[in-house]
């Protein structure tokens, strides 16, 4: 594997973990919001706006849990492409067990299944590689990336990952934030659905935009960051609040740290890892 493929492989399962929203985020506890935006003349509108988005907040935290479907698209920056992710995701604490379709990460890597499955909890994520490339892993189908510490591969992730770092996100804590947003506003009801939309932003070079349903649940989120010229638009459709999470992670004798299989990469190509 040339180090311009290899570059290509990381990319591909750092974006992955970074996506799901869980992995190497410690459990914040999305701390409840505590009264309304700064309130000025005319800020009725804003207000009420506040009311709904806290609202949602107080029934998305308490499920806990939700089926996903996510479409992360990034422009710009050194991780440009896009990937679907489906499966459950839990909050508080942040598991996930997703798979992932559609992914210009994963066509970019000669061998690379179409898809694959991303399994996230205790702030690491899981991401099996393939039968096809257990050669490179010692036989373990598993790779295990953390975002910080030694896992993390020197901090390359990171580097890769750019603006992809702006989504890792617990749901409910990103509701909480825009209840508090002072550009917070209403933007109008879908047709259909009946849902009513909100937008603000949020710390970080971040927005949010949310449409609400009836029943007072996150239907879908439309989270964009802008970061170091990275543009990242993740698109989250949420359904079937409070569904059963149970995720499990691999067993330990399939799996092989990130750290472990870049010295072992690099050992053996006399450092071409760090080139092209």
């Amino acid at each position: 594997m040339s180090g311009t493929t290899w570059k290509s492989a990381l990319v591909a399962l750092a974006a992955a973990v970074v996506v799901t929203g869980v992995a190497g985020c410690a459990d914040s506890g999305a701390a409840k919001p505590g009264g309304s935006p700064s309130a000025s003349p005319g800020s009725r509108d804003r207000e009420q706006a506040a009311k709904a988005v806290r609202a949602a907040y107080e029934k998305t935290a308490a499920a806990k849990s939700a089926k996903v479907r996510m479409r992360v698209v990034v422009s710009g920056g050194r991780a440009a492409g896009s990937s679907t992710f489906t499966g459950v995701r839990k909050w508080g604490p942040s598991v996930a067990d997703l798979k992932v379709t559609d992914s210009t990460y994963l066509a970019a890597v000669p061998g690379a299944p179409a898809e694959t499955r991303v399994v996230a909890a205790g702030g690491a994520a899981y991401t099996d590689v393939g039968a096809g490339r257990t050669s490179l892993t010692g036989g373990r189908r598993w790779l295990k990336v953390d975002l910080e510490g030694p896992g993390a591969g020197g901090g390359i992730v990171p580097q890769l990952t750019a603006g992809l770092s702006g989504v890792n996100q617990d749901p409910a804590e990103e509701l909480g934030l825009l209840a508090k947003s002072s550009t917070l506003r209403p933007l109008g009801t879908a047709q259909g659905s009946g849902a009513r939309a909100y937008g603000g932003d949020l710390p970080g070079g971040r927005h949010l935009e949310v449409w609400i349903g009836p029943d007072g649940y996150p239907q879908r989120t439309v989270l964009t960051t802008d970061t170091d010229g990275s543009l990242t638009r993740l698109t989250t459709t949420s359904t079937d609040y409070g569904t059963e999470a149970d995720v499990r992670t691999p067993p330990a004798g399939d799996t092989i740290g990130f750290a472990e299989l870049l010295q072992k990469f690099t050992k053996g190509r006399g450092g071409e890892a760090g080139r092209g």
